[in-house]
This record gives structure tokens, C-alpha cells and sequence, in this order.
């Protein structure tokens, strides 16, 4: 009996790790049918996208929603709104599996469903394969409330982790049950987000939902060493460094200043106030023609000395909080990259996979997808490693080889992957093939 009752303690007090001031009752908001696709709307999309159905089989029928969910801020008693969208398929009776998959970088506020949407196509390709997939738009992205808190774990983590809760009120509404396994992955950010997302998931020891195992994509784990090294030369993403310091600024109030753009030297102090805003309708695109090639000479030269020489630098401490190399996971994971990624220094993964082994963690994949391809050109790579490591699991349980591709299928992935090698050797054009 007192084993018992020690036994409903802990897992009382593992629920409510996470507890925080004036909880809503119910964490979905609302949840709204978008669009419904039939297994002929699927493969009439996938040809014109150009995807081989090997890649991603058509199965099931799915419907997509939007939903509305509630997440605590930072400050740990304000609720805010956050959105996401559920890709439901319709599998007669058979319990799918969990997917959850963050996105990569935004900084627009809007996010419409979309069929063009390529990440929203890897969510509806694993639902229609039998999987209900969550796309995760996190803090301030979609249709949520605030400001969006670039490259932060714990934010990251909670729009996982508060997306599972409010999906659970969901599955009751249209009534669909799903089993056990819960797979999480995301690429760039995405990979940085769905990470953080195992991390806050497992330190929640909620009974409910336990990580089966997790593919992060090209993510920059490693911010205040490998990432860090990519701001102070020629750097195709130059908008990233001021994304990051407007957001840790709302997040920790690092500079004792109103006005965050006072950190930056002229005339960027004034340009850049036009892109974090309420309204944020612009792209990276857009912020990128107005910032220097090499992202250090946005930022005003006494703050970059300090970042460079000063270990105890604000800024340099928090990004140190958010590096996601100094832990344990518990989930087997796989980490995807391409040593030719110029946005995410791959030497990120190769970093988070020997701190993590250092700590005894033995069911851990390093994948390196090509010694060529850049950051958009590895993605559809990644995504296709993913979705064969989740399958062993979903299919056939435990995989303690952690095998790759069936043979079959790494032998057309290595033919179409040294045309589109060739193809970026010849052009160095580093379009999504997504």
C-alpha cells in the first residue's frame, strides 16, 4: 500500500513539474476543419510536387485543422494563445501514432494552411502514411499572441509540450485515439525547437506521452560555439543575429535600455525597427538586402568585443542556456545534417553528439546526408532519413541497430542525390527540393 501510494505521489508531482500560476481549465481554444484531402487529392498533389509515393505512400485519407491552444509565458502566470495545425487521418480504426514537426524560421506573423506549404507537406504526407501530425507554429508565429522568441528552448519546449495537452481535449471532440508513440523532429530551427521540445516533454514526466524517438534536422544546437563562429565572417543569413538579440531582449531583459535597437550601430538601429514589430508582414528575405554580409557588423563594435572577450557577457550567458549539448535524452535520436549546410554549421550535430555520448548515451545516430549539399538542398534528404528511422518504430518497435534505408530505397536516394550534387556542384543553387 505504501508502495503504492509513494508510487501516485510521484507521478502526481512529475505531472505538475510544469505547474504554473492561473492554469486554464482547458488548454484548446477552438479548433476549426480547414480542408479535407481524399487519397486522390494526395497523389494528384504529389505529382504535381513531383514526389515519388515510394518516398511518401499515399494511405489514408486526411482532414486538417487549425486549433487554438493555451501556453504560459515567461513569466510563468500570463497565458497566451498559441496555434498549430492537426493533420487527422482517417485510418479505420487503426490507432496512428503522434508526429510532431517544427518549422523553420519566420519572422512573418501570419501562416496560412496551405497545399504549397512544403513543410506542412511533410506533416501531410506522414498523416496520410498513418501518422497524426502536428505542426507546431510556436510562441508569436501562425495565429498566435506576442512576440516570437527566436532560438529559445524553453518557449520551444512549452509550444511542444502544451500543443500534446491541448490535442488531447481535441482527439475527444472528433473522437479518434491514438496509441502510444510519439515521434518528434523538425528541421533548422525546427531542429533546434523540436529538441528543445524532447528535452521539456521527458523533464515533464507526464505519463501521457513518452518520447519514442526523436530525428532533429540541421538544427544550431551549439549557438555560443560552432553557430557562434558564423556571425563573425561572410554568412548567406546575415538576419538571424538581430532576430536573436530582439528576441532574448523580451525574453531576459539583457540591455537595460527601452529601446532595443540602440545595440546596433547606425543605421540598422533605425532599419531594423521595421521588421520586429506588432506587425510583421515582411520577410528574411526583405531583412536580409538591408543587413552587412558578415551579421558581427550589425551590432555596435564595443558590444561585439565584449561578446568575443567577456565569458560572463549577458548575452553570451543566455545564449549558453539555450545550447541544447549539455544534456541526456532519454528517446533514441537520430541528428541529420550536411557538412555543406552554410546556414547551420554541421559541426553543431557533431558537438551535441559528443557531449551527449560523454554522458552515456548510447542509442544516438549521427547521419551526415552529404559532404555537398547546403542547407535547402539536405532538407528533402533529412526528411526522407526521418521518416525511415520513425517507420522501424512505428512498425516494428525497438531498432537497437538503428539501421538506415531499406537497401532498395538507399539505392534510389543515392541516385537522385548525386544528380541534385552534381547539379548544386555545377550552380551552387540552394533551392528546397521539397
Amino acid at each position: 500500500m505504501k508502495q503504492c501510494l509513494a508510487l501516485v505521489l510521484c507521478v502526481l508531482i512529475s505531472v505538475n513539474t510544469f505547474a504554473f500560476k492561473n492554469a486554464p481549465q482547458a488548454y484548446l481554444v477552438s479548433s476549426t476543419l480547414v480542408k479535407s484531402h481524399t487519397k486522390q487529392s494526395i497523389a494528384a498533389l504529389w505529382k504535381r510536387h513531383h514526389i515519388p509515393k515510394i518516398a511518401l505512400p499515399i494511405k489514408n485519407d486526411v482532414d486538417i485543422y487549425e486549433i487554438i491552444y493555451k501556453a504560459p509565458w515567461i513569466d510563468s502566470t500570463t497565458w497566451i494563445n498559441c496555434s498549430g495545425i492537426v493533420f487527422v487521418p482517417k485510418t479505420k480504426g487503426k490507432k496512428p501514432a503522434t508526429f510532431m514537426f517544427g518549422h523553420g524560421t519566420e519572422i512573418r506573423k501570419g501562416r496560412n494552411v496551405s497545399d504549397e506549404d512544403s513543410q506542412q507537406g511533410i506533416c501531410l504526407g506522414m498523416a496520410t502514411d498513418g501518422y497524426l501530425a502536428l505542426y507546431v507554429d510556436y510562441y508569436g508565429i501562425g495565429k498566435g499572441d506576442g512576440q516570437h522568441l527566436y532560438q529559445h528552448a524553453w518557449s520551444e519546449g512549452m509550444a511542444f509540450l502544451y500543443m500534446l495537452y491541448a490535442v488531447e481535449e481535441f482527439k475527444k471532440t472528433i473522437n479518434i485515439e491514438t496509441n502510444e508513440q510519439l515521434f518528434l523532429t523538425g528541421y533548422s530551427q525546427g531542429g533546434h525547437a523540436s529538441f528543445a521540445g524532447q528535452k521539456y516533454i521527458e523533464a515533464a514526466h507526464d505519463p501521457r506521452f513518452k518520447v519514442t524517438a526523436t530525428s532533429p534536422m540541421s538544427g544550431a544546437y551549439d549557438m555560443t560555439g560552432e553557430q557562434a563562429k558564423y556571425m563573425f565572417q561572410v554568412y548567406p543569413r546575415p538576419f538571424y543575429l538581430p532576430y536573436l538579440i530582439v528576441s532574448y531582449q523580451t525574453a531576459y531583459h539583457i540591455w537595460n535600455t527601452d529601446n532595443i535597437y540602440s545595440v546596433f550601430r547606425s543605421p540598422y538601429d533605425t532599419l531594423l525597427q521595421g521588421f520586429f514589430g506588432v506587425v510583421r508582414n515582411k520577410t528574411y528575405d526583405d531583412l536580409d538586402k538591408i543587413m552587412p554580409n558578415i551579421p558581427s557588423e550589425v551590432v555596435r563594435p564595443e558590444l561585439v568585443t565584449q561578446f568575443q572577450t567577456d565569458p560572463n557577457f549577458a548575452f553570451l550567458q543566455r545564449l549558453r542556456e539555450n545550447n541544447l549539448t549539455n544534456w541526456k535524452p532519454e528517446a533514441p535520436v537520430q541528428l541529420c545534417f550536411c557538412k555543406g549546410d552554410r546556414e547551420v554549421n554541421y559541426k553543431n550535430s557533431i558537438v551535441a553528439y559528443d557531449s551527449i555520448t560523454a554522458r552515456g548515451k548510447t542509442d544516438i545516430k549521427l547521419l551526415n546526408l552529404s559532404d555537398h549539399l547546403d542547407h535547402n538542398t539536405c532538407a528533402a534528404f533529412a526528411v526522407l532519413s526521418m521518416k525511415a528511422f520513425f517507420d522501424r518504430y512505428k512498425n516494428h518497435g525497438s531498432n537497437p541497430k538503428m539501421k538506415d534505408l531499406s537497401p532498395f530505397k538507399k539505392w534510389a536516394v543515392s541516385i537522385v542525390k548525386k544528380k541534385i550534387e552534381k547539379e548544386y556542384i555545377k550552380n551552387h543553387s540552394d533551392h528546397a527540393y521539397m
